[in-house]
């Protein structure tokens, strides 16, 4: 057994029993007080690890019985007297738990030798001297060099009940059974094949029910064949009213990182509390601590490969581990220190957006024993900042789209503010490789229409965010815009029809003006779109004309007619509704420049035709309108041109996608019988009924030949 150093000499309490005329508690009028002698502050050495650096005076367990067995006091050292009355009493004192088989767990345990007679009226002292009431196990092993020819671990097993524990070379801790336990000992092994075992020990010189206040010292030897023999047993008495070995002291004990073995931080983000804090049963009196840096910084890799010791630093390694930003603990004589890595925190860096893991390996030596054979690692991982660019539908286009700057609400995690000053912009075709920066207006164009692309922010040149899509809108045209791919018709009255443009995407209002009531004359129910040929194509002639039933024709006079409705016939993109009179919108995922349309128009009597193109957002029946353009006019056109209407869009719906299109073309907008002619066309006379079958009237008109949405970005 090594040296001992001197820390206690005995355990002495001083009992002041003051008699009481009564056994009832309530009456009595004497009482117990419990000191203990000056030596006893050195039990403090002895706490467990979970209470280490309290004064155990307070934290002993004292019980006081009286003869016959009623307890009057079990509890924590008491600081004031204890009532009781006259009698006989025992005073036992413990602390810690008698575990059945525990690391580093000594248990201390005391009895007053006498009975302690209480007289009335007067004062009795009592002495306990506490000893150790378990037993203590280590063992030493052959050479290394001779053990590492067979095995590749190896230890002594020690059981009791159903709990193991093994004793392996180098182990700074040590076994603690509570006495009489029936023990059993093994040799376990790893061999250098793989292959695991153990055999069972066996010597008239193991103790097989360990005495209390024992350390017993197994020394094992190798025997010709690579066995092992036990070839001593020592067995030395130790209480703590004597001397008491450093070794039997618990060892030191890193705590880590709050308990923690760990933590994380995320780059960028504010620093994180990273104090790694150790404590002894004893004066702390070294730290051997060093480093495996991930990160690539200077200042960090500048300390791996380094062993460094707290009481052997130089001022050169000191400036090290400043530049690193480590707060180092001080051998000051106090059983507790730490290291604080919070500021360093703040400087850590991933590899490129990879999760980097800064070891810290540490032990630490107090009262002559390490908190561990070989150091412990703790770990200080960094993880990428999380955060993802976009760019606004309304700064998509078909062949062109511009990105967003970072935005603070984009970051889910790290610092917007340092992210966002140094925050380069990448576009990708395929959303893995090949991603090139944007300049500084973060606009990227020559791009194929309906093709989806990829965008992403890349902080520091190294550590890229989320990857986002960027969808550009569709170079479409409207199905038989050109009008040239014809139309049906259908008859609601004979001789009567009602033209339909073909491609399901084109609409009129013939629905609504050409129907089967009343009779069957057009001035009651005609088409007011026509498709009619004309500049050498399909042409749709659209008109302002008079309908209903029960309308009349005064002799080809509008004065005295009656003319119940009047609408205008238009050509839209959209779905006509007749009933609720309503334009519905198309679905289209498009975003055009302008509409270009050929045309002529004969307003009448200062009427306007108009020109609409419109494009929408429809979220839940909600409609907002994105973008549109608009001609209106009273002019007329003899003879066909083409003109084209650029689309403005809405900066403040920028946000908004465009779902949906819808364009009007219709030939008035005032729908009176003023904006009507004065005579009824195709009105071939008075005398019969069939005169009055062709005959219609009509106010302005408006010829269209084709029209195509333009796509300039």
């Amino acid at each position: 057994m090594r040296d001992w150093k001197k820390i206690l000499g005995g355990l002495a309490m001083a009992c002041l029993l003051a008699a009481c005329q009564t056994d009832d508690w309530r009456e009595a009028r004497g009482g117990i007080r419990i000191s203990l002698g000056e030596a006893s502050v050195g039990v403090e050495t002895k706490s467990t690890p979970e209470e280490l650096g309290k004064p155990l005076t307070t934290e002993f367990n004292v019980r006081v019985v009286k003869e016959g067995g009623s307890e009057i006091y079990n509890g924590k050292f008491p600081d004031e007297t204890i009532p009781a009355s006259a009698g006989t009493y025992t005073v036992t004192a413990s602390y810690g738990e008698n575990a059945g088989i525990a690391w580093d767990a000594p248990y201390y345990e005391g009895t007053t030798e006498e009975p302690v007679v209480v007289k009335d009226g007067e004062t009795a002292t009592a002495t306990v001297t506490c000893k150790v009431a378990n037993a203590l196990f280590s063992a030493t092993f052959p050479p290394a060099e001779e053990m590492e020819k067979a095995y590749e671990a190896y230890g002594l097993k020690v059981t009791v009940g159903s709990t193991s524990m093994t004793f392996k070379p180098g182990e700074m801790r040590h076994i603690y059974v509570k006495a009489g336990s029936a023990v059993k000992y093994a040799f376990a092994y790893t061999r250098l094949s793989g292959e695991e075992g153990e055999a069972p020990l066996t010597s008239d010189e193991l103790p097989t029910a360990p005495e209390a206040g024992t350390h017993y010292t197994i020394r094992l030897t190798m025997d010709d064949k690579l066995g092992l023999d036990i070839s001593k047993v020592d067995a030395e008495e130790v209480s703590i009213s004597e001397t008491i070995p450093l070794e039997w002291l618990p060892a030191p004990k890193v705590n880590g990182f709050d308990g923690r073995n760990s933590v994380v931080y995320t780059e960028t983000a504010a620093p994180i509390s990273a104090v790694l804090a150790f404590s002894g049963s004893h004066t702390i009196q070294d730290v051997e601590f060093s480093f495996e840096f991930a990160d690539a910084q200077n200042q960090f890799q500048a300390l791996n490969e380094k062993i460094f010791k707290l009481s052997e630093l130089s001022e050169e390694d000191r400036t090290l581990l400043n530049a690193a930003s480590i707060i180092l603990p001080t051998l000051d004589g106090t059983n507790k220190g730490q290291f604080d890595f919070t500021a360093m925190t703040g400087n850590l860096q991933t590899n490129a957006g990879a999760e980097t893991v800064n070891k810290i390996k540490l032990r630490v030596q107090a009262n002559n024993r390490w908190s561990s054979e070989a150091p412990e690692a703790y770990e200080i991982k960094t993880v990428a900042p999380k955060f993802k660019v976009d760019a606004y539908p309304g700064n998509i286009w078909t062949k062109e789209f511009t990105m967003n700057a970072l935005r603070e609400e984009q970051v889910e995690s790290g610092d917007f503010n340092k992210l966002s000053s140094d925050m380069t912009y990448q576009f990708s075709a395929n959303g893995s490789s090949n991603w090139e920066n944007l300049g500084d207006d973060l606009k990227k164009g020559g791009l194929t229409p309906g093709t989806t692309y990829y965008i992403r922010g890349l902080y520091r040149g190294e550590v890229p965010g989320d990857v986002a899509e960027v969808e550009l809108y569709e170079q479409f045209q409207i199905p038989n815009s050109s009008l040239d791919e014809g139309y049906t018709s259908t008859n609601p009255k004979r001789n009567n029809p009602l033209y339909i443009f073909n491609g399901n995407w084109i609409d009129t209002r013939n629905e609504l003006t050409c129907h089967s009531d009343g009779a069957n004359v057009f001035y009651v129910s005609k088409s007011s779109t026509l498709p009619i040929n004309d500049n050498g194509s399909t042409v749709a002639h659209m008109m302002v004309i008079g309908w209903g039933a029960g309308n009349t024709c005064d002799f080809g006079k509008k004065r005295n007619s009656i003319i119940n409705n009047i609408s205008s016939g238009f050509v839209c993109v959209g779905d006509y509704d007749a009933n609720s009179n309503v334009i519905k919108a198309k679905e289209a995922y498009i975003r055009p420049t302008s509409l270009t349309f050929t045309y002529k128009a004969s307003p009448y009597n200062g009427d306007e035709y108009l020109v609409e193109a419109t494009l929408l957002n429809i979220t839940d029946g909600v409609e907002t309108i994105i973008g549109e353009g608009k001609l209106q006019s009273g002019t007329s056109v003899g003879s066909y041109i083409t003109q084209s209407l650029d689309i403005t869009y809405n900066e403040s719906a920028k946000e908004l996608p465009i779902s949906h299109v819808k364009v009007l073309f219709q030939a008035g907008t005032e729908e009176d019988r003023d904006h009507l002619e004065d005579e009824f066309r195709d009105f071939s006379g008075w005398e019969t009924i069939t005169a009055y079958a062709s005959a219609y009237i009509i106010g302005s008109q408006f010829w269209l030949d084709s029209f195509k949405f333009n796509y300039d970005k």
